[in-house]
């Protein structure tokens, strides 16, 4: 936390996730999918309807098997395959609401928000901080620009 002279206190975003974190509030989980013919590749974090609980995606880092595209997207629907619940990152603390998920599917019915270009064996994380609000019932997904790609990837969260 930063103060100055009269009423301005600022904190970072890195003092935000470090008393979050310490509070038992941060949490993590990955997923790895194989590329399937005709098929798009999705990792999602979701948020359960009636969780009670708001999360913030801080960050996430993806990587692709191939040089090519991954869209970033608002993803309301639970993917099929469950990676788990959030990881705790305040050890032994208790699991977290959200889950990683993942899947294939011929169709691509999320909404992009961001396209992001990788290198191949190249692993991605945004610069910016504080990627997404996710309410009950909401979820956001990193998906291949192209069938037939493998993605694996990590998200990195705080429930509120």
């Amino acid at each position: 936390m930063r103060s100055s002279v009269g009423l301005n206190i600022n904190v970072t975003a890195t003092e935000k996730w470090l008393q979050a974190l310490q509070a038992g509030q941060g949490f993590t989980n990955f997923a790895n999918v194989a590329a399937v013919a005709a098929q798009f590749t999705f990792i999602q974090i979701f948020n359960p309807g009636g969780s009670g609980r708001t999360v913030l995606v801080r960050s996430f880092i993806m990587q692709m098997g191939a040089a090519t595209f991954f869209y970033t997207a608002f993803d309301n629907t639970a993917r099929t395959t469950d990676a788990g619940a959030g990881i705790n990152l305040l050890s032994g603390g208790a699991a977290g609401v959200a889950h990683v998920r993942s899947e294939t599917n011929a169709a691509d019915s999320t909404t992009h928000f961001g396209l992001v270009a990788v290198p191949i064996n190249q692993a991605f994380s945004p610069p910016i901080e504080w990627f997404a609000q996710l309410a009950p019932g909401q979820g956001m997904s990193c998906v291949s620009a192209l069938v037939n790609q493998t993605l694996y990837g990590q998200f990195y969260w705080l429930e509120l």
